[in-house]
């Protein structure tokens, strides 16, 4: 296995020769029954493991080259597969808040948005929850930023981290996403019911949508249907491809 990541300041030329790649899973409205958009999945040349990937990008300090790449190489690829045609086709883009508070990082991204034609309310920046929200007031100025640019905001693995419920309540995300911890025995707990019902109910008021996670079987999406869930993801509603 490659233990080095040769990697710079990403550019939008260096990110598509980069050895990584995106797949896409689809994100269904449980209410309309209709397809919402994608959540683009990074995929190593060598290892389709996204974690063991970045553990290797930061243990070489190189997490933000990485990551900014990615993100980067998503839109370019929603643009590329022609994704993006329909504009009430949406794509959620994994991000490390450490990245959003990197001060390239903004105008990278406004000088990526003239180069494709994608509407900012297109795109979800999904915080990816595996990182502690070091300055909690700097996250919220750039991501108040990244909203008066039309851009919206997605909170990744909610109830998976000791900090996230804080977090989204400080941030209020346009969508906040459920870890498939949920869906897990969701058919016979009925502790995890009321909490889905109780989560969705409290987010619906604040005007945030809802997605649930590792939905796999026709029970957890009925289920997810009656607790009011907006969204769902998972292996029984798609895996993730290219889906052109």
């Amino acid at each position: 296995m490659k233990t080095t990541l040769a990697l710079q300041i990403p550019t939008f030329e260096l990110s598509e020769s980069l050895n990584f790649s995106h797949v896409f899973q689809p994100i269904f409205s449980l209410n309309a029954h209709t397809l919402y958009g994608y959540e683009s999945l990074i995929r190593g040349e060598k290892n389709n493991n996204p974690l063991i990937l970045f553990a290797m990008a930061e243990k070489q300090k190189k997490l933000f080259n990485l990551d900014m790449a990615s993100v980067i190489k998503s839109i370019l690829s929603f643009h590329k597969y022609e994704l993006s045609k329909n504009l009430n086709m949406h794509l959620t883009v994994n991000i490390f808040p450490s990245t959003v508070l990197e001060p390239s990082f903004l105008w990278l991204i406004e000088d990526l948005m003239k180069k494709v034609n994608i509407s900012p309310n297109q795109i979800f920046f999904e915080l990816n929850e595996t990182e502690t929200v070091q300055d909690l007031v700097k996250l919220l100025q750039r991501v108040q930023y990244l909203k008066d640019l039309g851009f919206r905001i997605a909170l990744d693995d909610l109830g998976k981290g000791q900090s996230s419920l804080r977090v989204a309540l400080e941030l209020e995300p346009d969508m906040v996403k459920l870890d498939q911890y949920f869906c897990i025995d969701l058919e016979r707990s009925e502790k995890k019911q009321l909490f889905l019902e109780w989560i969705t109910s409290y987010f619906r008021e604040a005007g945030t949508l809802v997605t649930l996670e590792g939905i796999e079987t026709e029970s957890q999406l009925l289920i997810a249907k009656q607790a009011g869930v907006h969204f769902g993801q998972g292996y029984h509603l798609g895996r993730p491809g290219l889906y052109l």
